[in-house]
């Protein structure tokens, strides 16, 4: 598995915060805060993040896509039979 740098995880927390990639976020993702700001404001804020909270972030995002992906293909598996 790749490594990424706190960098790179901000990075991805933009692209996160710009759209979420499974369409609509839940209404406890911890980016809703960031979604309503201009985004040089949300640019700022997501730069200034610990890489404490940066961990966190992507921690969350990657057992919510499991999760969501899960749900979300057993939904169509259902439909199928």
């Amino acid at each position: 598995m790749m490594k990424f740098t706190p960098l790179d995880k901000r990075i991805w927390i933009k692209g996160l915060t710009l759209e979420c990639p499974l369409g609509s976020a839940l209404s406890d993702c911890p980016l809703n805060a960031l979604r309503h700001l201009p985004v040089d404001q949300m640019n700022h804020t997501i730069n200034n993040l610990t890489d404490e909270q940066v961990r966190k972030i992507t921690r969350i995002h990657q057992q919510c896509d499991t999760a969501r992906m899960c749900t979300i293909q057993r939904k169509s598996t259902r439909h199928h039979h």
